[in-house]
């Protein structure tokens, strides 16, 4: 078997960005996010991508389906909401 040729990747007009600052807070990949207007669905953020043309701006996530990866969704960055996480630990009821 010969060697393999390198490739090299073609330039492309789309730039990424692995963190989104939400508030006083930081959305990094794998983070659970809601977004407005797609009631009960939950999604698993990847990047926020921006067409360097256009200047067009999206979030890039993939859809949360019973803690498994689904289908691949980009929504506009105005309409992704942070899910808190919980402070502190929960209390067992006990009888």
């Amino acid at each position: 078997m010969g060697r393999r040729k390198k490739v090299e990747l073609a330039p492309t007009k789309f730039s990424r960005v692995y963190e989104l600052e939400l508030g006083n807070f930081t959305i990094v990949r794998g983070d659970i996010i809601k977004i407005q207007d797609e009631h009960g669905r939950k999604f698993k953020f990847d990047s926020v991508v921006t067409n360097t043309e256009t200047g067009a701006t999206w979030v890039d996530c993939f859809e949360v389906h019973k803690l498994s990866a689904g289908q691949f969704c980009s929504f506009r960055i105005d309409r992704v909401k942070r899910i808190p996480t919980r402070r502190g630990k929960r209390r067992k009821n006990v009888d």
